[in-house]
């Protein structure tokens, strides 16, 4: 952790192209930089050493605007280089050695960068339903990072991870003189449990195909974009629409547009359950650049209007 700890402040201006995590060809050690870099912040956060940022925000999501949000807590470990936030009214730039957690609907958007012959790096996780994720990102063209290995699955600690990063969001806006000592508890035990999840042996099941995990990422990262297509995830991809589909519906089961809108639904639902978001509002906010479209296909899978669900859920 020294070393993440020793490097220089950066000051030379970032590259100021937005964010988005597409492929990378991966490199010999990666995986061993995600669970060192794991441990290293671990170290830090457990001796007090670790800088946390943590939001004040805990709100609904800002429809329209740059960027995108999360249903979940979304945890940020800067290893080298640097990596620029945009908040509603809100700029952070994040530091080698320091962490942050972002929370769930609140929309952000990213650039990275790093100082001249050096390099970016970062890892980011978040737990969402049943499933981790953890990622080790790098840059691979000016300002875009990319996934450099990326594990993620099923785990019983999923939802405790999640409530780990929840609660630390919570500590960040009580602005207690203990609130970043409690911060820092919740991140190192997040942490710790990210930690017990990589390390756990592989179960029975066929490991799903890495171009399919990789997916699954950028889907979500994109899940409010309009411009969300099986072409564009493809062309992010490397490969061809009728080779991604196959590729999915081999490993899922599930058409792959038939899972984007599946997906959208689902978020719209949530919103509509945990927010007052106009119907509209949502409809954006969940990628659907006509509201009647957004209506329409809401009923198809829950049978009743977004506003008939709203009514029952808040009964």
């Amino acid at each position: 952790m020294a070393k993440i700890r020793d490097l220089r402040e950066h000051t030379e201006e970032a590259d100021t192209r937005p964010c988005s995590v597409q492929p990378e060809a991966e490199r010999p050690g990666d995986a061993a930089h995600l669970r060192e870099g794991l441990a290293g912040f671990l170290a830090a956060a457990a001796d007090g050493s670790l800088r946390l940022h943590l939001p004040q925000t805990l709100s609904a999501p800002v429809a329209r605007g740059e960027g995108h949000f999360h249903l979940s807590p979304e945890l940020f470990l800067q290893l080298e280089g640097w990596t620029d936030f945009t908040f509603p009214g809100q700029q952070l730039r994040l530091k080698a050695g320091e962490a942050l957690v972002v929370p769930p609907q609140l929309r952000h958007d990213e650039w990275v960068g790093a100082k001249r012959g050096e390099a970016f790096a970062n890892i980011v996780a978040f737990a969402e339903g049943p499933r981790v994720s953890c990622h080790l990102a790098r840059e691979i063209e000016p300002g875009r990072p990319g996934v450099a290995h990326l594990q993620a699955g099923d785990h019983p600690k999923a939802a405790r991870i999640h409530d780990l990063l929840f609660d630390a969001c919570s500590a960040g806006g009580a602005g207690t003189p203990w609130a970043p000592a409690q911060g820092r508890a919740l991140v190192a035990a997040a942490v710790a449990g990210l930690l017990d999840v990589l390390a756990a042996p592989p179960d029975d099941a066929p490991a799903e195909p890495a171009l399919v995990t990789r997916l699954r990422v950028l889907i979500q990262n994109q899940l409010g974009d309009q411009a969300l297509s099986v072409a564009r995830l493809a062309e992010q991809s490397g490969c061809s629409p009728d080779h991604l589909s196959q590729v999915f519906r081999q490993s899922s089961g599930e058409n792959l547009l038939a899972c984007i809108n599946r997906l959208r639904i689902e978020r719209a639902a949530r919103l509509l359950r945990e927010t007052s978001l106009a119907g509209k509002e949502v409809a954006w906010a969940c990628g659907f650049s006509a509201h009647n479209y957004f209506i329409r296909v809401f009923r198809q899978h829950h049978g009743v209007t977004p506003q008939q669900w709203r009514e029952v859920a808040a009964g």
